[in-house]
C-alpha cells in the first residue's frame, strides 16, 4: 500500500506533518479530515522513501521546554481519557482512535506515546500491555481500570471513567490552590520580614549596643547570635538545605523513610484528616466502578488500593485483604483499623447486608468528596489565624529584644543627667 506524506492544520492553528498508509489520495485527505486537520499539501512517497515506515502520523513539532521539564499533565490526560471515550463509545476501533487523537494531541510527548502503544497494538499486543509500557504517564490504578475496561468489553466506560478521575483531581487540586492562595501570601510575608529584621535591622542594633557597652538581656544575647550565625554561614545553610533536599529525594526510595512520612502526613492537623478524607473519597469511588463491573471483592480490594497514594493506606488495605481471604467481613475488618473513619466501615456494612455494595461505596464516595470540599474551602479560614498569630509573636519577639535594651539605655542617660 502506497504511504503518503502530508502537511495539514490543526484546530489550534499549527501545522503538523506525518505520514500515513493508504490506497489513493482522497482517503489521505478524508482521514485527515475525520481527524479535524485541514489538509494543505500531500505528496505519495517513492518505495526507498516507504521503507520502514508505518502506519503512523508522527508529528514532527519537538517538545516545548515545559513539556520536557513536566511530561504529559494532567490536562493532557483529562482530554486524551475523555476523547478516547467518546471515539470508542461511537464504535471507532482502537487503532483508528489511536490515529485520530495523535493528530489532535498539542504535547509532542504525549503524541509519542499514542505512536508507541499504536504500533505495539498493531502487533498483537493488548492494549493494557501497551499502556504497562508508560509507567512514567500511566500509573497502575490506569493500567488496572483498562484491564478490566478490556476484560468486561466496557473500555469507553473504562476511559470515560478515567476522564472523571482525573477531572476530579485537577478539580481538588484547583480548590487547594485557591484555599492556600492568601496563606502562602502570609509565609511569604513572614519569611520576608525575618529576613530584612535579621540581615539588615538587627545587625544596626547590635553595633549600636556594642559601642554603648550596654548589659544586654538573654533574649537579646540569643538574637544576635542568631544573626551573627545566619550572616557568617550563609553559604553553609544554603548548602546543608540542599543536601536535605538530595537526602530526602534518596530515601523516597526506603520504603521504611515512606511509611514513616506517610504516617506524619495522616497526624498533621487540618492536613491529616483532609488527605485522608480525599483518599478514602477515590478508595471508595474505584472499589464502586469495579464493584458494578462483577470483579469479585479480593480482587476489587487489591485493585482499589491503588487509588491510595499513601503507602501506610496502602499497606492497611492489604492487611484488610488478607482478613476477607481468610473469611472476615469487609466491614469488620475495616472496623479494626482506627486509620479508616468508622463511618466507612457502617455503611458497608448495611451495602453487605442489603446486597448494594457499590451503590454504599457510592455513597461514602460522595459524602466524602463534599466533606473534603468543605475543608478545603475553610481551610484559608482555619490556617491564617494561625499564622497571623506566629508572625506577630515573632515579630514581638524580635522587637522585644531590641528595644528592652534601648529602653535600658534610655534610663541610663536619664539618670546620668
Amino acid at each position: 500500500m502506497p504511504i503518503f506524506r502530508y502537511e495539514a492544520i490543526n484546530s489550534a492553528g499549527r501545522i503538523v506533518s506525518g505520514t500515513h498508509a493508504a490506497e489513493i489520495m482522497p482517503e489521505v485527505e478524508a482521514w485527515l479530515q475525520k481527524g479535524g486537520l485541514s489538509p494543505v499539501n500531500i505528496q505519495v512517497l517513492s518505495e526507498q522513501q516507504s521503507a520502514g515506515l508505518k502506519n503512523t502520523s508522527q508529528a514532527t513539532t519537538s517538545p516545548t521546554l515545559s513539556e520536557r521539564l513536566f511530561g504529559v499533565t494532567l490536562e493532557d490526560k483529562i482530554l486524551f481519557c475523555r476523547q478516547l471515550a467518546t471515539l470508542l463509545a461511537a464504535g471507532v476501533s482502537i487503532i483508528e482512535s489511536f490515529g485520530i487523537l495523535a493528530l489532535q494531541v498539542s504535547n509532542p510527548i504525549l503524541r509519542d506515546i499514542i505512536h508507541s502503544m499504536t504500533a505495539e497494538v498493531e502487533s498483537g499486543a493488548s492494549l493494557s500491555d501497551a499502556v504497562s509500557r508508560q509507567p512514567r504517564t500511566f500509573n497502575v490504578l490506569f493500567y488496572n481500570i483498562v484491564k478490566v475496561g478490556e476484560e468486561t468489553g466496557s473500555l469507553d466506560k473504562a476511559f470515560a471513567y478515567l476522564a472523571s478521575l482525573y477531572e476530579n483531581e485537577k478539580a481538588i487540586k484547583e480548590r487547594i490552590k485557591s484555599a492556600t492562595r492568601y496563606p502562602k501570601i502570609v509565609i511569604f510575608a513572614i519569611t520576608g520580614a525575618v529576613f530584612f529584621l535579621m540581615s539588615f535591622v538587627v545587625p544596626k542594633f547590635a553595633k549600636l549596643f556594642a559601642a554603648a557597652k550596654v548589659e544586654l538581656p538573654l533574649a537579646t544575647r540569643i538574637l544576635m547570635g542568631v544573626s551573627t550565625f545566619f550572616a557568617d554561614n550563609t553559604l553553609g545553610i544554603v548548602g546543608a538545605a540542599l543536601a536535605l533536599f538530595i537526602a530526602y529525594r534518596l530515601a523516597l526510595g526506603s520504603r521504611d523513610f515512606v511509611l514513616f512520612r506517610d504516617g506524619l502526613l495522616l497526624r498533621v492537623p487540618i492536613f491529616g484528616p483532609l488527605a485522608t478524607k480525599i483518599y478514602m473519597a477515590r478508595f471508595c469511588r474505584v472499589f464502586a466502578v469495579l464493584t458494578q463491573s462483577g470483579i469479585n471483592i479480593i480482587k476489587t480490594l487489591q485493585l482499589s488500593a491503588n487509588a491510595l497514594e499513601n503507602l501506610v493506606l496502602f499497606q492497611m488495605v492489604e492487611e484488610i485483604t488478607g482478613e476477607v481471604e481468610e473469611g472476615v467481613n469487609l466491614h469488620e475488618a475495616m472496623a479494626r483499623h482506627h486509620a479508616i473513619p468508622p463511618m466507612v466501615p457502617q455503611m458497608i456494612a448495611i451495602g453487605e447486608q442489603s446486597g448494594k455494595l457499590d451503590e454504599m461505596m457510592e455513597k461514602v464516595a460522595d459524602y466524602y468528596d463534599l466533606e473534603s470540599d468543605y475543608t478545603i474551602r475553610n481551610l484559608s479560614t482555619l490556617i491564617e489565624p494561625i499564622l497571623l498569630l506566629v508572625l506577630g509573636v515573632m515579630v514581638g519577639l524580635i522587637a522585644l529584644a531590641i528595644f528592652t535594651p534601648m529602653w535600658d539605655m534610655l534610663k541610663v542617660v536619664r539618670g546620668g543627667g
